[in-house]
């Protein structure tokens, strides 16, 4: 029996690769269906391949539990492990980086993030961010609606725990729209804000996540907060 595994995963260009490199390693790993059973222990390379990169990023697993299912196959639970050569996920940032800059429609260029946030309001909705950079941070609403308190001009706050400390972003939200998400037929409330400046510190850790060096324990999740309840949380 094979325990080693590598698995090659296309995409069509380095921000769709981030985008769900981050969605998957925030999960802390994947799961897997396959015709025949493996071992506990069996260790998977993910590699991760993109348009326009010269080599993958690969992403090393483990699987953990194997539960057979009714269909005959079975369903493998991998947990990610740390990647010893960065070198590669570095090079698919800085091309992402270096292609928005040059387009120059944006101050800051943007990292696709793909992070839960909730609010401590009862009954509130999911939000999802979508993309951060340096100046600010975009949203979806994971509801039929924007929530009323979501206007632009709201103070905002986004709170997270990287590895390299608690990262606290305030603001305020700049921009509401519904938009189509990707292959949707429904409209996805969305909004962006914009980032107050920063101390020291929090700058540090912000610039840290973009280059995806400090990151939070997975499974991600983040805490959002508006109006008076932003402001008295800001740092």
């Amino acid at each position: 029996m094979n325990t080693n595994v590598r698995l090659k995963v296309a995409y069509k260009s380095p921000q769709s690769l981030v985008g769900e490199y981050t969605r998957s390693v925030g999960q802390g790993g994947a799961t897997l269906h396959t015709r025949r059973s493996l071992p506990l222990g069996t260790r998977f390379t993910f590699e991760l391949h993109a348009g326009g990169a010269l080599r993958p990023v690969e992403v090393l697993g483990e699987v953990v539990q194997v539960e057979p299912r009714p269909e005959r196959d079975y369903l493998l639970t991998v947990r990610y492990g740390a990647t010893e050569d960065r070198s590669a996920l570095d090079a698919v940032l800085q091309r992402i980086f270096a292609v928005q800059e040059k387009e120059g429609l944006r101050r800051f260029p943007r990292l696709p993030l793909h992070l839960r946030a909730v609010e401590a309001t009862p009954l509130s909705p999911t939000f999802l961010v979508r993309d951060i950079s340096r100046g600010g941070v975009g949203l979806d609403v994971m509801a039929p609606a924007l929530p009323r308190h979501v206007r632009v001009g709201t103070p905002f706050l986004l709170e997270m725990d990287l590895t390299g400390g608690a990262l606290l972003l305030h603001g305020e939200v700049v921009w509401t729209a519904s938009t189509p998400r990707k292959n949707a037929t429904e409209a996805t409330p969305g909004f962006g804000a914009t980032f107050g400046r920063l101390r020291a510190p929090m700058q540090e850790r912000l610039d840290a996540l973009l280059a995806l060096n400090s990151l939070p324990p997975a499974p991600w999740k983040a805490r959002v907060s508006f109006g008076m309840d932003a402001v008295t949380r800001m740092p």
